[in-house]
């Protein structure tokens, strides 16, 4: 019963470890691909693009949270600055509307997902 016991356990630490070293390495340079948006406008009227760019950089200067939205799932990452107590870059501010590959940590927490800024580039 004790080479039983002690084969689970060995069985769980190894493959544990390796689903860990998996998803550390699946995570070493996540990034999201899709459209930047304010999330005001995007939320409540269903606007964005290029048309609507404008409108989301005054809004995002006035504090209104930005997201990326995810090409192909339609599913929002809201954006973290990639240090605590600042903001996000004024340059990737000004790509309102338009479609990022931004690379970052993703983070879920309580249903939300977010994607803190750690670079991006412009694909359109």
């Amino acid at each position: 019963m004790r080479k039983a016991l002690m084969a689970v356990a060995l069985v769980t630490v190894v493959g544990g470890s390796a689903l860990l070293v998996r998803q550390l390495r699946a995570g070493d340079d996540p990034s999201v691909t899709g459209e930047l948006v304010e999330t005001y406008c995007y939320a409540s009227l269903r606007i964005g693009g290029p048309a609507h760019a404008t409108c989301g950089i005054v809004c995002a200067k006035r504090g209104i949270p930005l997201a990326i939205i995810q090409q192909g799932t339609n599913k929002a990452f809201v954006l973290l600055p990639g240090v605590d107590k600042t903001g996000l870059p004024p340059q990737l501010v000004s790509e309102m509307g338009r479609k990022l590959k931004v690379h970052g940590d993703v983070v879920t927490r309580g249903g939300s997902s977010f994607l803190t800024v750690r670079s991006w580039e412009r694909l359109d």
